[in-house]
């Protein structure tokens, strides 16, 4: 049986970057996240599974709701050093057209996991590798046939 590849938690900021819902259009195309973690954008690169984590602050204090997941396949730079939305050094991507493997939801699925939610709130943004006893929180979102998660063309 092959060994199953670490998953990472890719956190979309708001009020930094507007709602997932603004580039679903995109992502529903071929799934994708931004990142300045070289390590983790490498690792991730080779088949891992990112989720994309929307946060907001609320009430003060703030929110997580699963947006999409996928399998990533490539890493970008940009040429000349150059960063992608002017801040990222790194694009983790499924391969185009490829069929990607994951889902996404309409509406992004709040996390109530309090254990994974403790965890979020301990990383800073970017790309962080999830400790392989929170992923199972996750993949459970994505089976709930309540949530809608619906798979990528």
């Amino acid at each position: 049986m092959e060994a199953k590849l670490p998953a990472y938690a890719v956190k979309h900021i708001v009020s930094d970057h507007g709602p997932l819902s603004d580039i679903m259009k995109d992502v529903r195309k071929t799934p994708y996240s931004y990142t300045s973690k070289e390590p983790e954008a490498t690792h991730a690169a080779r088949g891992g599974d990112v989720y994309v984590i929307e946060v907001r602050a609320e009430n003060g204090g703030r929110t997580y709701a699963l947006g999409y997941m996928y399998r990533a396949q490539e890493k970008f730079s940009l040429a000349g050093g150059g960063r992608w939305k002017g801040e990222f050094k790194f694009k983790n991507s499924a391969v185009p057209g490829a069929g990607a493997h994951g889902v996404y939801f309409d509406s992004p699925v709040l996390i109530e996991h309090g254990a994974l939610r403790e965890w979020l709130a301990s990383k800073q943004p970017g790309m962080a590798q999830i400790p392989s006893h929170l992923v199972p929180a996750l993949d459970t979102l994505i089976a709930d046939p309540f949530n809608g998660a619906k798979r990528f063309a």
